[in-house]
């Protein structure tokens, strides 16, 4: 039997319903909502620090700049990293100066482009700005994270006064173990030691100074000498502090002939330039730098080439020829393409520039940490205390960061020939006791040229030990002197004798 159901009262207004259900639904809205529907994110507001006034950073302070831009715009691309959350970045001069670099912390920390404060200050080319953007940003005042990409102070590294501080870049004493390892492959057990007279640079000589003539493997007598850099008058060669400089070079080159330079580029090339003059680039003396190669020199200048050359500069290891440091440098010169930015004239980018972009991804990277971790963001020293232990390969090579917040990393030794900077050998970094273990690799040893072109490495005597005192020499003063000792009191007994004969 064929039985028909009563049709319910709704029945009727069902479509009618539907008509007005249906299209109120999010995902059954058609195109038209799919096209304009987005997640609400959170911004990051990033403040970028480059030097893009001075004179030898000028172009490639707006490299490392356009790294930044890139490295911003890449975590954005990435909707699988931190999908709540959008990167925005400014930027401003640091002009490696403290009353410039103050100016710029204050004005982007009010950040006029965008509705809110800042969360982190990425980059500051130097240590007089890192050091006051340290205090400015410490957990007990603004509380934000400050990554650098460049600054070298060894004071940054106590976290007890820099709590948010972190950085790309190696501390200058984080060579001091590579230098003594150049010094016992070439028999230096005596050198110079120049440095600026910054407060935190006369620091980190004096403990450099101190490691080397304490280290168990290799000891070296120190000889150290602070300088005086006056940028207005650098180039005056009728000033106090380069008649100062001439006099103080004089003195060390009575002394030893191994000398290593403690300062920025431009305290570096102020020494060099002096020390040529001088007649220092004969061939007898060797120079050792630290980060040099960060400079942008100008190689159609004779007298900056013939000052600089031979000189053994340190800086973290990097492989520019490979394919990936190729594409990134690509991808950076687009950018300043883009944006007219002076070109640095250079067909790789600049190390300064790689350390710039994974500063930024470590700031990154530590912010999604602290998420996981149930961390806020806004909590500055929480998040820089993240970084500790973090270890991946970016841009700029092998990255570890310990502790502190200061990179381990491998460094190479480069040897400056006319101009360019050429890959002569590697040193291996290790977070162990003796790092003097590892293997030092001279990939290029024979290849080295030294100041003046000698046929061979500058001693550390002088080419006759003129400087030294060797055990022959010793002997034989100590034979001449007992000689001299025994023909003296020879002469008083033969004169006592003659004198008993006469008044007998």
């Amino acid at each position: 039997m064929h039985h028909t159901s009563n049709p319910s009262p709704l029945a009727p207004a069902l479509p009618c319903l539907l008509l007005l259900i249906i299209p109120s639904l999010p995902w059954c809205q058609g195109q038209h909502a799919s096209a304009n529907y987005t997640r609400p994110t959170r911004d990051i507001n990033i403040a970028v620090l480059v030097d893009i006034s001075s004179e030898l950073y000028y172009t490639t302070g707006y490299e490392n700049l356009a790294a930044a831009h890139l490295a911003v715009e890449d975590l954005n691309a990435n909707h699988s990293f931190l999908p709540d959350y959008h990167f925005k970045m400014v930027y401003r001069d640091d002009g490696c100066d403290r009353e410039v670099g103050l100016k710029a912390l204050s004005n982007a920390y009010t950040n006029q482009d965008a509705d809110s404060k800042i969360n982190a200050v990425i980059g500051i080319s130097c240590s007089v700005v890192c050091e006051l953007a340290g205090y400015l940003c410490a957990k007990d005042q603004w509380n934000i994270p400050v990554v650098s990409h460049s600054c070298s102070s060894d004071e940054l590294s106590k976290v007890e006064t820099y709590p948010t501080f972190a950085r790309l870049s190696l501390s200058v004493y984080k060579y001091v173990n590579a230098i003594i390892r150049v010094c016992q492959e070439f028999e230096w057990h005596k050198v110079g030691l120049m440095v600026n007279n910054i407060a935190w640079y006369v620091k980190t000589a004096s403990k450099m100074k101190a490691e080397m003539e304490t280290n168990k493997d290799y000891n070296i007598k120190v000889f150290l000498e602070k300088f005086y850099f006056d940028e207005d008058h650098k180039d005056d060669e009728s000033s106090d502090t380069y008649r100062l400089l001439k006099e103080q070079l004089g003195r060390i080159k009575e002394t030893v002939r191994v000398i290593i330079i403690v300062g920025d580029a431009r305290d570096i090339l102020f020494v060099l330039k002096t020390a040529n003059q001088l007649g220092m680039s004969n061939g007898h003396f060797a120079f050792i730098t630290q980060e040099f190669i960060q400079a942008d020199l100008d190689k159609s200048d004779k007298v900056l080439v013939d000052s600089i050359q031979g000189v053994l500069d340190l800086e973290p290891l990097l492989n520019k020829s490979d394919l990936g440091y190729k594409s990134f440098s690509e991808r950076v010169r687009a950018v300043v393409e883009q944006k007219d930015y002076p070109k640095t004239g250079k067909n790789v980018a600049n190390l300064v520039a790689a350390q710039m972009y994974d500063a930024v991804f470590l700031y990154a990277r530590a912010v999604e940490r602290a998420l996981v971790q149930g961390y806020s963001i806004d909590n500055g020293a929480a998040v820089v205390q993240l970084m500790a232990d973090m270890s991946w390969t970016g841009k700029s090579g092998e990255i570890i960061i310990d502790e502190f917040g200061d990179r381990l990393g491998n460094i190479q030794i480069m040897n400056i020939q006319s101009g360019d900077f050429m890959q002569v050998g590697t040193w291996w970094m290790s977070r162990t006791e003796n790092p003097l273990q590892l293997a030092t690799d001279w990939n290029n040893y024979s290849t080295i040229k030294w100041p003046g072109n000698p046929m061979s490495s500058p001693v550390a005597c002088g080419r006759q030990y003129e400087l030294c005192q060797t055990l022959s020499d010793a002997i034989a003063k100590i034979t001449l002197m007992a000689l001299v000792c025994i023909a003296f009191l020879f002469g008083v007994l033969v004169r006592l004798y003659l004198y008993n004969r006469t008044n007998k």
